[in-house]
């Protein structure tokens, strides 16, 4: 067995569906809990991002989000007006702590990820030690992020449109193949390191053609989701926990600007804004963060 080899893995029931997880490491060790973004299966935190922290001396734990991976597909019971929440999904991972009878743990998240984390350390306090969010937001749709007048009343109308009509395009029905979601991360990077494209071939190959498959309709349905919980702004204050903010100021999915406005809402928190990082993390950077994440957590 390698050292990277998880120690644990099933499916949880919680909230009503299941979850399937993975840890890693050795569960006397304090506990951090991996929650991905939309569209993406657990598998994207690989060897290089879980290895060094167990190294570090962390029990840690990844899952498939509910609609990804070999998690509960919600095709059958999704309904348009009325939509999973960002809430729900963070009612999941508390419930997954409680399967695994871990009363407290690090909670991290990247993007959709990064939002989740934030209602948990909003909504449970008593289950966080640490937060960590990483090319995150406390507002999706925050129009004073908007360039120009017709952005912004955009995004204000965006709720309602969602809500209300569903319009067939390449977001709502992209292709589920290795190419195609290469060419939405080659998309996703930034203007300083280079685009690691056997990295995500492999990871994509693995999640589409090994493990269930991608849910088609996942890339929607998440995002409905974070549509319909609206803004955490005025509630970051409530978050008691340490938080480490991690933002590239090249992203080009979720702006910096939104890391540079809600972080300071935040009490007990810290901003780190990567030079030329894009809506990833690839190994230079993670060379350059998880040092920086393993002293977080240790505080």
């Amino acid at each position: 067995m390698s050292d990277f080899s998880y120690t644990k893995a099933g499916k949880a029931p919680v909230n009503g569906i299941e979850i399937y997880y993975e840890t890693f490491g050795s569960p006397e060790n304090p506990a951090i809990l991996l929650i991905m973004g939309l569209d993406a299966q657990s598998v994207m935190f690989g060897e290089g991002f879980i290895k060094p922290l167990v190294e570090a001396g962390f029990y840690v734990i990844r899952f498939d989000n509910r609609d990804i991976g070999l998690s509960t597909w919600m095709n059958e019971n999704w309904r348009r007006n009325k939509p999973y929440t960002l809430e729900d999904m963070a009612k999941d991972s508390v419930e997954l702590l409680d399967f695994l009878q871990i009363s407290k743990a690090n909670i991290l998240g990247v993007s959709m990820g990064g939002m989740i984390a934030q209602n948990i350390a909003i909504h449970y306090p008593e289950k966080v030690l640490t937060l960590t969010s990483i090319m995150s937001s406390g507002y999706t749709l925050n129009p004073k992020i908007a360039k120009n007048i017709k952005l912004r009343l955009a995004l204000l109308a965006l709720p309602f449109l969602i809500k209300r009509f569903y319009v067939k395009n390449k977001y709502t029905e992209h292709k589920v193949t290795v190419g195609s979601y290469l060419a939405t991360y080659r998309m996703l990077r930034g203007n300083r390191f280079p685009f690691d494209e056997q990295y995500f071939r492999n990871i994509f190959t693995h999640s589409i053609e090994v493990r269930k498959g991608q849910n088609p309709r996942a890339r929607y349905q998440q995002f409905c989701a974070i549509v319909a919980s609206g803004s955490r702004l005025k509630k970051l204050h409530q978050i008691k926990a340490p938080t480490l903010v991690i933002h590239g100021n090249a992203d080009p999915l979720v702006s910096h600007k939104h890391a540079e406005i809600y972080a300071p809402l935040i009490p007990n928190s810290e901003l780190i804004i990567i030079e030329g990082m894009g809506h990833e993390l690839p190994k230079p950077v993670l060379e350059v963060v998880l040092p920086k994440i393993i002293s977080h957590l240790k505080r």
